[in-house]
């Protein structure tokens, strides 16, 4: 359900000294519900070999005071790369879009219970350690849904990596199209949250999905706060009572922490937004 800390604080560690990717006015406001910037998710299927086909995403604007524009085209300039038994990288093979999207594929087989460990990959960097608001928004382009009922697809990690303020959160995905939150944040009530069953709104695999993390907290010292989850403009659920550090370091990627033998995936995310202003949305 996490990244294990003996892995991750190392890694965590090699992202101190990286700049956002786009600069604007990084001072608080209130969500004025403006939905600025990036483009809307084609639903457009896939070709004969089974990629994302022609359509794509097309291409996102950096919304005034964004921390992270990232549409994949400069590679992993400004990104620190981990991979385990996956492989991740900024490629063209969105079919006839001539665009870059990052492109994650995992290995098949992977089974934690026989002491194989992770089958995940990340593009990480540091950002200003949140305070009461943080907005995601990603195009994702997934295959398949997990195999297995006990593994979590994990896209978004943030995470705090002071000794003093330890800990983290993630969204995650499982087979029944369900949204999940790992909170190890070590704060009181942490853990494993799923959204239903039932699932009324879930993920989709097959088509681009715009994918929004809203995360807020009451004030910069609150120990809980929120976590909503957005598919194509429409809340899907919203996770309560969900563990709050001043987290320093964002992750994106896809992959399994916890793989339990049918491991294999193939995803495809584009027009990566983080802003601490307001929702991106998906227009």
């Amino acid at each position: 359900m996490r990244f294990k800390v003996t892995l991750l604080l190392p890694v965590a560690l090699l992202a101190w000294g990286v700049m956002p990717a786009c600069s604007g006015d990084d001072d608080d406001k209130p969500d004025s519900g403006s939905q600025d910037g990036g483009s809307t998710p084609t639903d457009s299927g896939t070709d004969a070999g089974g990629n994302p086909s022609d359509g794509g995403t097309g291409t996102a604007t950096c919304p005034s005071g964004a921390l992270i524009c990232e549409t994949f085209e400069n590679g992993s300039s400004g990104w620190d790369v981990a991979h385990t038994h996956s492989t991740i990288e900024a490629d063209g093979t969105k079919p006839h879009t001539g665009t870059r999207s990052l492109h994650v594929v995992t290995e098949d087989g992977i089974d934690e219970k026989q002491g194989e460990g992770e089958a995940i990959a990340r593009w990480m960097r540091t950002i200003p350690a949140f305070e009461t608001q943080l907005f995601v928004r990603a195009h994702v382009f997934m295959k398949s849904f997990p195999g297995d009922q006990g593994q979590m697809g994990t896209y978004f990690v943030l995470f705090s990596d002071r000794d003093s303020d330890f800990g983290g959160i993630e969204l995650q995905v499982i087979r029944d199209t369900g949204f999940a939150l790992d909170d190890w944040s070590a704060r009181a009530g942490q853990g494993w949250n799923r959204q239903g069953p039932p699932v009324t709104l879930g993920m989709a695999a097959g088509r681009w999905v715009c994918l929004e993390w809203e995360v807020r907290r009451p004030t910069a010292s609150s120990t809980h706060g929120n976590a909503r989850v957005y598919v194509d403009g429409s809340l899907a659920h919203d996770f309560t009572d969900i563990g709050m550090r001043s987290f320093n370091n964002f992750f994106v990627g896809y992959g399994f922490v916890h793989p339990q033998g049918p491991s294999a995936s193939e995803t495809w995310i584009d027009n990566l937004v983080v802003s601490r202003t307001q929702r991106v949305g998906c227009e």
